[in-house]
């Protein structure tokens, strides 16, 4: 006959990884310049254990922060997508772009996007993106441990609410702040002639909007851009750029390795081996 030989449960668990589930998170992001002012191009958010520091102010921008600074470009080959999974193999990111009309982030708009993030691997969170119109103006996180998301146990610590202001900008130095050659979002340029930059990350650098024409400009979206709302150095602390909003939606995921835990704690398992009479 066939006899059955159960497995104690905490026998197993020495032989299978410590439970961990990923956290669905909704990040919801709202530009909060007036009508007229500022927009920003897609915005790349990342989750990450803390040691992803894509730039430094005071220093030399790298490819990927240039890229997004001049162009909004957040993934690809030589981008900060690349950078931040050389620095970190399981980081994760996601670009957040307005699901109608133009890709960038106009005043007002909204846009949201879900991520099953894995809490104890990532638990810190940093954002990008170029400020629309500009030469090289962009938003970013210094310090990668500036926003704590998860504790050290994978629990999510939200909700988190982060108010992006004049104090996230920054000037990646790569070129000449000149609204007449070469900015982006703005009829009539190419964002290739923009001229040689000063050099170096730095903050509260004006976007160069006294080389403006009498009468303003005309952005990319056929929209006036009124100059009266992008002052962001007299007060950065009270310059409204964006709301970013991150809530947890839905139930803990076990990720693959885990899931025989998962069984196992719930109700044991049964290990069956065959013997004859």
């Amino acid at each position: 006959m066939r006899k059955l030989t159960f497995l104690p449960v905490a026998l197993l668990a020495t032989a299978l990884p410590a439970f961990a589930a990923a956290t669905t998170l909704e990040i919801t992001v709202t530009s909060s310049s007036p009508a007229g002012g500022l927009s920003v191009t897609p915005l790349y958010v990342a989750f990450h254990d803390g040691t992803v520091d894509l730039f430094d102010e005071g220093g030399v921008a790298s490819p990927g922060i240039e890229l997004v600074a001049e162009e909004g470009v957040a993934a690809g080959p030589g981008s900060i997508a690349a950078e931040r999974l050389a620095i970190d193999a399981d980081s994760q990111g996601l670009i957040l772009a307005t699901s109608t009309g133009a890709p960038p982030i106009e005043p007002g708009e909204t846009t949201s996007g879900t991520l099953d993030v894995d809490g104890e691997n990532n638990r810190f969170f940093s954002f990008f993106s170029m400020i629309l119109p500009s030469n090289d103006t962009f938003i970013g996180v210094d310090d990668p441990l500036t926003y704590e998301i998860f504790d050290a146990d994978g629990n999510f610590l939200g909700p988190i609410d982060i108010s992006v202001t004049g104090e996230d900008i920054y000037d990646a130095g790569t070129e000449a702040n000149d609204f007449t050659n070469g900015p982006a979002f703005v009829q009539g340029q190419d964002i290739n002639d923009g001229g040689p930059g000063e050099g170096t990350i730095e903050q509260g650098v004006g976007l160069g909007l006294d080389t403006i024409p009498f009468g303003g400009l005309t952005l990319a979206t056929g929209a006036a851009f009124n100059s009266a709302f992008a002052g962001f150095i007299s007060d950065p602390a009270n310059f409204p750029v964006l709301e970013i909003s991150i809530r947890e939606v839905g139930a803990p995921i076990p990720t693959p390795a885990t899931a025989l835990l998962l069984v196992s704690g719930l109700g044991g398992m049964l290990i069956m081996r065959r013997r004859r009479a």
